[in-house]
């Protein structure tokens, strides 16, 4: 198959495809489906795994990450346990609309819902299942369609080559507007819409102006609009509330892993070889320097509009000027970052080997690495 090198190839230098260099490899396609069907496990280690995404619902912070983990603290972050997660896959993106309603997204096509703040999930979508919603949607485009109709040629085909690699295909990211309606996306162009609260979803590749099927890896509404960013500079954006996707010029060929709204209406996307761009309200693109030529993992609006950045040389950047340039924070060494959450009492850094609670900037004291203190407690 010519399609997992790109994706593995693509996704090398990004937190949310941490997993894939960490993990063990894809098992055989018979198999496929039993991480689907295997509850996580619960395990004092928990924290010492590939972490890939923090969010906050209410008070408490929630972490997910590989096999399934998903890691809850109620006093910012001094003492976790686990979730019940009905799915051993590796968790990419978490997002909350509330303090207790959320999702989870991950390989293999999993969705996951919350309506306890992260306490137990429910598998509300697979890969296998938006496969076969995929090409269901593009047969019925077909048969709409004049003869020989290029576009929903394209989409037939890709939705039938969805429906034979199986589930390999993963969600990389999500967003939210309400409790009910959202989006969920990653790999080769996948896209699917839910309008009531992901009971049912509803295929949206033929809405999105992406004929390489490139990845999609970041959603965020910024300035009365919708934008994504993805594989090969890929820029999107919708001004119709998400009805559809258009390509706008990108000031950058490589990828873009995380994508900004500022206060200003603002909009900032990073990644590859430390790109850091803002789109200006005017239209016109503005370079953030000096970061590091190291690929950009995350994002993160902080207090007083800093701008904080993690990259995958294990350093933390902030912009404290409205993203016109940025500065290293002073933290220990660490290994790759994939998150970066500022708390009141320090920084909660994921990383490719685990969970670590820093200091604040400045402080010389650095805390170990969180198992250290004898695993989820």
């Amino acid at each position: 198959m010519k399609r997992v090198p790109r994706l593995l190839l693509a996704l090398t230098g990004i937190g949310a495809a941490g997993a894939l260099l960490a993990g063990p490899p894809a098992p055989p396609a018979a198999r496929v489906a039993e991480p689907l069907q295997r509850p996580a496990i619960a395990s004092v280690h928990a924290r010492r795994q590939v972490l890939l995404d923090v969010a906050r619902a209410g008070e408490r912070l929630v972490v997910v990450g590989e096999r399934g983990i998903v890691l809850l603290s109620d006093d910012s972050g001094a003492t976790w346990r686990q979730g019940k997660v009905p799915v051993s896959v590796t968790l990419t993106a978490v997002r909350f609309v509330n303090a207790k309603t959320g999702w989870a997204v991950g390989h293999y096509g999993a969705v996951l819902r919350t309506d306890d703040a992260g306490e137990s999930w429910t598998l509300q979508l697979d890969g296998v299942k938006a496969a076969e919603l995929a090409l269901a949607a593009a047969k019925a485009a077909v048969a709409k369609a004049p003869a020989d109709d290029p576009k929903a040629s394209a989409l037939l085909a890709e939705a039938e080559r969805l429906v034979a690699d199986g589930p390999d295909k993963p969600f990389l990211d999500l967003w939210f507007e309400s409790e009910t309606a959202g989006f969920v996306l990653g790999a080769y162009n996948l896209i699917l819409r839910t309008e009531d609260g992901g009971k049912s979803w509803i295929p949206w590749m033929d809405r999105v102006e992406n004929p390489k099927v490139l990845h999609l890896y970041a959603l965020r509404p910024a300035n009365g609009a919708l934008y994504i960013a993805g594989e090969q500079g890929l820029l999107l954006k919708s001004t119709d509330a998400g009805q559809s996707f258009r390509k706008i010029d990108s000031p950058y060929a490589g990828s873009f892993f995380s994508l900004l709204p500022l206060p200003t209406g603002e909009v900032l996307v990073a990644g590859l070889r430390g790109n850091v761009w803002v789109l200006e309200t005017t239209g016109q693109w503005r370079k953030v320097e000096p970061a590091p030529p190291v690929n950009v993992t995350s994002s993160l609006l902080g207090a007083e509009g800093k701008v904080y950045l993690t990259n995958f040389a294990g350093q933390v950047w902030v912009s404290e000027d409205g993203a016109r340039s940025v500065h290293p924070i002073p933290v220990p060494a660490l290994p790759p970052l994939t998150r970066f959450l500022p708390l009141p009492d320090g920084y909660l850094a994921l990383t490719l080997q685990g969970l670590m609670k820093l200091p604040p900037a400045g402080s010389r004291a650095a805390a170990p690495p969180a198992d250290h203190a004898g695993g989820v407690r």
